[in-house]
């Protein structure tokens, strides 16, 4: 009997196994997307940078895309070696903070300082510089605890020029830490402030200042608290580009780089100059395409920007890489300058991506000469899935649409189903072992006695 038991069970785990790999197959994945921003001028170059940013920024914590780093696509998956320096510089302080919770401070004090001397060799890709702040903040508490006030407070001041809100855990340190960390920020309140001339070759990058983003170049920073700096650059189609600079008192610092293009620069390159058109062809054209197959894209959110007095116009398309077509596009004006540009182009995006608010006519590339020209959108027409093109399916209506938008599917269809099927073979096995009279069971009066 105790065979029998084992034998069921065996059985019901691996059907149990197979339906939840099953399940979570058929679990809904993040598509890869892509965002890739033109400007139809150069006189719209700058709004068009500062949209893009945004629309990264909102699409980089979506729940239905996985947003495309293009530098990494661009280098062909190669992470530069600055950014390894960075990845190090992680590791290291994730090592020192463990040994500085075991108050091991000699050896905390060593990889701290490794992590600290890593992170001003990788200012490109420092991030928000949490890590960075808190490895300041360790080794500030570190240096007092072995009677180093003055190295100490050195490092307290650092992560306050970085991050002037930066705060420290009074429950966590004895009062003599808070007391210098707090004299540090009260001196960093009242510092002298300077200024930052930034500019690179090309233009249009986003630029952040100690892990902020503070503009696309070129601009002037003023008001930078007097001290140490981190500068990072970001282009698509460029390798990040970062550095360190002294703000001086009432002075205005110079900071000038030279991109360096990536691997696929010149392909990249080639896109751009075409991306204008192929968006609004029927399927769409070969750089939209090639563009997928460099990055791995499954869907591309492609923007055009012309600049139109003191409005900008923004022609948005989402486009589907397996059935080559669009699955919608819009047009949408902005006022420029922004006043608030993340509350104006977040609610954009989010709404367009949903699928609200969207044209249902191609609105075609124009130029600031040529009012734009709906083109009427020809739909393929379908009596079956079979007779509609790459991930396409057929509707109701007799129409091929993307997938994602013909509807609900069936409910033993779904991922879900397959996991509920799983948990209930598992629970009645469990049950049934539970409640199976084994050969050893005795009746008494009637009476069923299990022993287990």
């Amino acid at each position: 009997m105790q065979m029998k038991r084992c034998l069921l069970l065996l059985v019901v785990l691996i059907i149990s196994s197979t339906t939840f790999s099953y399940a979570q197959g058929m679990a809904p994945l993040k598509k890869r997307l892509f965002v890739i921003t033109t400007a139809s001028d150069n006189f719209s170059n700058k709004p068009a940078s500062l949209y893009h940013y945004y629309v990264k920024r909102v699409l980089g914590s979506s729940q239905d895309y996985q947003l495309i780093e293009p530098e990494l696509a661009l280098e062909n998956g190669n992470i530069t070696p600055n950014k390894k320096v960075c990845a190090e510089a992680s590791t290291y302080f994730n090592t020192g903070k463990k040994q500085f919770e075991n108050m091991d401070l000699d050896t905390a004090v060593q990889s701290m300082s490794k992590a600290l001397s890593n992170y001003w060799k990788c200012p490109a890709y420092i991030g928000d510089g949490a890590e960075y702040i808190e490895t300041l903040k360790t080794l500030g508490a570190i240096y007092i605890f072995n009677k180093e006030e003055k190295m100490g407070k050195e490092m307290f001041r650092k992560a306050l020029i970085f991050n002037p809100e930066t705060t420290i855990n009074k429950e966590l340190f004895p009062p003599n830490i808070i007391q210098l960390f707090d004299k540090a920020k009260s001196e960093i309140s009242t510092a002298k402030k300077g200024s930052l001339n930034i500019s690179t070759i090309p233009q249009g990058a986003e630029v952040f200042i100690d892990g902020k983003f503070a503009g696309i170049s070129p601009f002037i920073k003023n008001d930078l608290l007097v001290g140490n700096h981190f500068v990072s650059i970001v282009k698509d189609g460029y390798i990040n580009e970062g550095g360190r600079v002294d703000i001086k008192p009432d002075e205005e610092e110079m900071y000038q780089a030279q991109l360096i293009p990536t691997k696929r620069f010149a392909d990249y390159s080639q896109i751009l100059a075409t991306i204008q058109t192929d968006v609004t062809l029927d399927p769409i054209g070969e750089g939209v395409k090639s563009l997928a197959a460099i990055t791995g894209a499954d869907m591309i959110f492609a923007n055009v920007v012309r600049r139109d007095g003191t409005e900008i116009v923004v022609e948005a398309y989402l486009l589907d890489v397996a059935s080559k077509s669009r699955v919608f596009n819009t047009q949408k004006r902005f006022n420029y300058p922004f006043k608030d540009a993340e509350s104006e182009i977040t609610p954009f995006v989010l709404e367009f991506l949903a699928g609200k608010s969207v044209s249902k006519e191609v609105q075609p590339v124009s130029n600031i000469s040529a009012p734009l020209k709906p083109v009427k959108r020809d739909i393929p027409e379908c009596k079956t899935n079979e007779d509609c093109k790459g991930s396409m399916v057929c509707n109701k209506e007799g129409k091929c649409v993307a997938e994602e938008k013909s509807g609900q599917k069936e409910f033993y269809k779904q991922w879900w189903f397959y996991t509920a099927v799983g948990s209930g073979l598992l629970l009645l096995t469990g049950g049934t072992i539970l409640l199976w009279p084994s050969s050893e069971e005795s009746t008494s009066e009637g009476t069923i006695n299990f022993k287990f």
